[in-house]
């Protein structure tokens, strides 16, 4: 790999705004942040992403993620400059029949995993770019609790449709920057 000098780098970060379950699913709402600490502008930006249940499927969840089998494309972006920080705002669902509950004595809890992958080029000539990288990182999405602390708490889903507070992510996985 080349050094950070003589191409963009992407790096994604990921705030959380909104946690709620319906009758329907679970729906996140979210920032996700994109910075480019490269010193070359990053092109053609696309960011595919995927919510799914953390656990015994995860793995199983973000190897079909970033291979590339899953997932849909959420964002587009033209450029990033050199030290630019872009924000994109977005939801992602879960919809009831994917949701895989874990069971702790009479609570039905969820930790969902939101994932991200954002592809781009570097270079003037659309035809023939001088290269392309990726970036892809996966994120734990719970409660943040109080006082603050390293781990989140679950979302409870057997106290019936609800609005969660103060939702937060933790990173929890990163696909080694290309």
């Amino acid at each position: 790999a080349s050094d950070a000098g003589d191409r963009p780098w992407i790096d994604l970060g990921l705030d959380i705004s909104l946690a709620r379950s319906s009758l329907i699913g679970v729906t996140i709402g979210y920032t996700l942040l994109l910075h480019n600490r490269g010193d070359r502008p990053a092109r053609d930006i696309m960011v595919r992403g995927i919510l799914g249940n953390a656990g015994t499927q995860q793995d199983a969840l973000l190897r079909h993620f970033f291979g590339g089998e899953t997932g849909m494309p959420l964002h587009s972006i033209v450029s990033i400059a050199p030290g630019e920080i872009v924000r994109m705002t977005n939801e992602l669902r879960l919809a009831q029949d994917e949701i895989v509950p874990v069971t702790m004595g009479e609570r039905s809890l969820l930790v969902p995993i939101a994932a991200f992958d954002a592809h781009y080029r570097w270079g003037e000539d659309e035809e023939a770019p001088e290269g392309t990288g990726r970036t892809g990182r996966a994120f734990i999405v719970g409660q943040e609790q109080d006082p603050p602390a390293e781990r989140l708490s679950p979302f409870r889903l057997d106290q019936g449709p609800r609005q969660y507070r103060r939702p937060a992510a933790r990173a929890a996985a990163e696909v080694p920057p290309a």
